[in-house]
């Protein structure tokens, strides 16, 4: 916790009008919103059961958020850029106030050109999680540095190849901790384009990664989660991917990922399939619209035994890293937003989450609608 506060005072200090050089730039921005979310609890419904915790049912809440980045060339060959926001939602309704969640998140990323188009890159992420409870199963710290190389071809195209290692705390529950090492490795082509310059009218972009899950807790090796000296539960989580994006006067874009975890746990091993479209488009009186659809469909090598778990557990439906990491559900998100004046922003955006296409006696759904004011300046 103190090195995300460090790490968000340091972005802060940086971004300051009197320590800029000429190379720097900043960004500093502030959304306050009041939203409405029908699933506070992010609560799934099993087909011909009765929930097993009571919910806290549709409410209104507010919503903050601050944020800030800096980034600045080194000489000629390094650059460095630091971010850090602070976000936090209070629910209005007294049966939803365990929800209340206060996230802190920063990041860094330098750059070193080492050899012609050979670039050097380090990076890390530091995200937590503070949710009022009594239920914390969103309650969760990440920390994940990073080094890699990027090699550029030609004018217009670029591999990187990278690595590193994280380190996840569940909060409320340990046996859900886990860390292990990551790799990556990503393929990039802009045509017709230059990638130095950033300008191409199309993008393609493919790639790769695994993150080796070691955890606290021990695996469950048979239906009835019984059995002497049961091995440390592992997962091997596999990402492939790849996207077009058109990227001229407005943004429209399309790909594809497949999910795979190989797990040595009983009912975690899974098959996801993800598909999205995404599109920023300006409209007429200064209006953009940002729009993104992602098709989650999920097969579980295991699933017959999910929901007899969480019924035997008496706990909500899903083990507690469904919602972790992000939804993990199909989304619909739309977002219209208008400048009021210089450094003012006025937006309105709504997001639908859902188990379609996925069947089974599991049923999900979630909607948010916010309404949000922003100030930032950007230099």
């Amino acid at each position: 916790m103190r090195l995300t506060f460090a790490l968000v005072g340091l972005t802060m200090l940086c971004a300051r009008p009197w320590a800029r050089a000429d190379s720097d730039r900043h960004e500093l921005r502030v959304e306050l919103g009041a939203e409405y979310d029908s699933n506070p609890d992010r609560a799934e419904q099993i087909a011909n059961f009765p929930p097993p915790l009571p919910q806290a049912g549709p409410s209104p809440l507010a919503r903050l958020v601050a944020s800030g980045n800096w980034s600045s060339t080194l000489g000629q060959k390094g650059a460095l850029a630091l971010s850090g926001a602070v976000a936090g939602k209070r629910f209005f309704d007294q049966a939803a106030r365990g929800d209340d969640v206060l996230i802190a998140q920063s990041g860094l990323n330098g750059t070193l050109r080492i050899a012609g188009r050979t670039i050097l890159g380090i990076a890390g992420a530091y995200y937590d999680a503070f949710q009022r409870g009594p239920v914390d199963r969103r309650d969760f710290r990440s920390l994940t540095p990073t080094l890699r190389i990027e090699r550029g071809f030609a004018k217009a195209a670029q591999i990187t190849l990278g690595g590193g290692y994280r380190w996840f705390t569940f909060k409320s529950d340990n046996n859900f901790s886990f860390a292990g090492p990551t790799a990556f490795l990503t393929a990039r082509q802009m045509f017709p384009g230059n990638l130095e310059r950033g300008e191409a009218d199309w993008e393609w972009t493919a790639g790769a990664s695994l993150e080796w899950r070691g955890f606290e807790g021990l695996a469950c090796t048979n239906v009835d989660c019984t059995g002497e000296s049961p091995p440390r539960r592992l997962d091997r989580f596999w990402i492939g991917h790849v996207e077009l994006a058109r990227t001229t006067t407005f943004l429209l874009g399309a790909g594809a990922a497949l999910h795979i975890n190989q797990s040595n746990s009983y009912g975690e091993g899974l098959v996801r399939g993800v598909f999205h479209l995404r599109a920023v488009v300006p409209l007429p009186w200064a209006i953009s619209l940002s729009s993104r659809a992602d098709l989650m469909a999920t097969h579980y090598w295991n699933s017959q035994v999910l929901a007899q778990e969480v019924l035997a557990q008496g706990q909500n439906a899903g083990t507690p890293l469904v919602s972790i990491e992000d939804e993990n559900r199909s989304t619909l998100r739309i977002e219209l937003a208008r400048p009021l004046a210089q450094g003012f922003e006025i937006g309105a955006r709504y997001v639908l989450y859902t188990s379609f296409p996925s069947r089974g006696s599991v049923d999900y759904r979630r909607q948010t609608a916010l309404l949000y004011l922003a100030v930032f300046d950007e230099r």
